[in-house]
């Protein structure tokens, strides 16, 4: 395990103490995190806490491999199990479900393309908006994608009055 004190700020989100009305991870058996690779594309790591496994669903058809990947996502693989140990997750779990126990070992990862039911992306841009359907799909507990990369404008479109409305809803006073 990543031998790391994390500092108190660093542990808000872990612990649900940042205002976005998150919860605590020991209440949950998931967690997704939306990861930007080198400054020009967006996977989406979603996190078994109960099983130490990272599944990182990316959108885009390309060859690439999974030592390639893991470099880029490694740091998810060993901080996420450093965090967890740090605020006692498995001590504070109710569930006796937990399969996973922390040990000096980094989470476990699969990458999910194309060829695992990821819708994919056909030309560069819309990686991002993929990567947020596919979290909307997640906690809505779809248990198919069923988009394609011609209903994107469409999508986009959604999204965009989504945060216009959510903007004017929160500045009301």
């Amino acid at each position: 395990m990543l031998k790391h004190k994390w500092h108190d700020d660093d542990l808000k989100t872990v612990r649900g103490l940042v205002p976005s009305g998150n919860q605590p991870w020991h209440v949950v058996d998931w967690v997704m995190i939306p990861c930007n690779l080198r400054c020009n594309h967006w996977v989406l790591a979603s996190v078994d806490l109960t099983q130490g496994k990272i599944y990182l669903l990316d959108p885009f058809r390309q060859e690439v491999t999974w030592e390639y990947r893991n470099k880029q996502v490694a740091c998810l693989r060993w901080f996420i199990p450093s965090m967890l140990h740090q605020v006692e997750f498995h001590s504070n779990r109710t569930n006796d479900d937990v399969t996973y126990s922390l040990s000096k070992k980094a989470f476990r990862m699969s990458i999910m393309d194309g060829s695992r039911g990821v819708p994919q992306q056909h030309q560069g841009g819309n990686c991002g908006a993929h990567t947020l359907r596919l979290v909307e799909y997640l906690l809505a507990n779809k248990k198919e994608f069923d988009w394609k990369e011609e209903d994107m404008g469409t999508i986009r479109e959604k999204m965009a009055v989504e945060v216009y409305c959510n903007s004017l809803h929160n500045t009301v006073v």
